[in-house]
């Protein structure tokens, strides 16, 4: 048995990349670039005015309680082609393009309409007050983004910015999820006697997309060498094989042996971890290839702490880690196994304090205690015991 670091290295030491494929931007989220983007454009193409007031040629002599005679009006998707001049004043709504002569704007809060034609500014400002310059948020030429990058709503919208339709990136990587055992039965069906709903191929499918990637649900496997070796078939027709269940050492357990049997290579099975110490992980050729525990709390958090890195590599991202953080555990938690735990934690805010407690009892087949985590804590192999108050490591979920 490895302990975690090993195995995490091991997982990830050789990870084969996907390809490439164009698609439309508001096709791209969750999606990894796998080109390099330079603007074309300067954001914004033209000074604008960054509120709604008056534009105005600020001089020694534009103080406060200066009155200035209105010229004109420019609203946003118009332009102005008369000059301003020392005393004068071009009423402007926020985005229009700052006249010629204009070197300030006073937001409208800070004047007096005076008549029709006529605005007295009741705050002194600086040249350049509420002008928004050319090329201030991205310059033509500029490397906006680099191969690697993640494209969240904010990416696509800095990419809408500078006119692009279309962008390249890494294909999703397909996952094979393959759930076994005799006593699991697909949903929408009645449940006999000692039998369960197949959660695990729900779980999975949901976790490989909220990624980007796209799931592919074979079914159930049942505990028969034929019928699982016609299901890892077809899984392995995938980028990558998920498999659940059967990798223990019941008299039903037949995975790993139908997975040797297949050519498939195991590079090791059982990690130092709990829960899920039964993790295999194994190659198919390049073809990464795990076998999780069946117990749900045990298929999530192997899939969060092994799975889920090698996908992000298949599919480019150029850096990820699991957002982690200190906290201060409300009650006594020991342990003697020598493992690392990821126990199901809550984690809250008192004052910019983090605080973090267990969900309740830790056993593996309790998916309802996933379900109120928000965080998993994570307790390192050599400690046996943490103390109320102690600073723990937390992972969010």
């Amino acid at each position: 048995m490895i302990n975690f670091d090993q195995a995490r290295s091991t997982i990830l030491e050789s990870v084969p990349r996907v390809g490439a494929m164009t698609v439309a931007l508001d096709r791209s989220l969750n999606r990894v670039l796998a080109e390099r983007v330079v603007s074309a454009v300067d954001v914004p193409s033209f000074d604008n005015a960054a509120m709604d007031g008056y534009a105005i040629c600020r001089s020694e002599n534009t103080m406060a309680g200066t009155t200035l005679a209105i010229t004109g009006e420019v609203a946003a998707g118009t332009t102005s082609e008369t000059a301003l001049r020392t005393g004068e004043a071009i009423a402007i709504m926020t985005g229009a393009p700052i006249p010629p002569g204009c070197n300030a704007v006073v937001q409208q809060e800070w004047t007096e309409r005076v008549d029709e034609s006529h605005v007295t500014v009741l705050r002194s400002v600086e040249c350049g007050h509420n002008i928004r310059h050319r090329g201030a948020d991205i310059k033509s030429g500029a490397t906006m983004f680099d191969v690697g990058t993640s494209l969240r709503a904010q990416e696509i919208g800095a990419l809408a910015s500078i006119g692009r339709q279309y962008v390249i990136v890494h294909r999703p990587v397909t996952v094979a999820i393959l759930t076994t055992g005799n006593e699991v039965v697909e949903i929408g069906k009645p449940l006999e006697a000692g039998q369960i709903y197949d959660s695990n191929a729900h779980t999975l499918s949901a976790l490989v997309r909220e990624l980007g990637g796209e799931p592919v649900v074979i079914g159930i496997g049942r505990d028969d060498r034929q019928h699982l070796r016609a299901s890892i078939t077809r899984g392995l027709q995938e980028d990558v094989l998920i498999t659940t269940g059967g990798v223990s050492v019941g008299k039903y357990d037949l995975v790993r042996e139908v997975l040797e049997e297949m050519g498939v290579v195991i590079k090791f099975w059982k990690v130092n971890i709990k829960p899920g110490m039964p993790l295999l992980f194994g190659k198919f050729g390049q073809k990464p290839v795990f076998g999780l525990p069946g117990n749900p709390v045990s298929t999530a958090v192997t899939y969060l702490q092994f799975v889920r890195p090698v996908l992000r590599t298949m599919m480019g991202m150029k850096s990820f880690s699991e957002l982690r953080m200190r906290a201060k555990i409300e009650h006594k938690y020991a342990k003697s196994d020598g493992k690392r735990h990821f126990v199901r934690g809550i984690i809250t805010s008192d004052g910019g304090a983090c605080r973090v407690r267990s969900t309740g009892p830790q056993v593996s087949n309790m998916l309802s205690s996933l379900t109120m985590a928000n965080c998993l804590i994570v307790i390192p192999e050599d400690v046996e015991m943490v103390k109320a108050g102690d600073d723990v490591d937390v992972e969010l979920l």
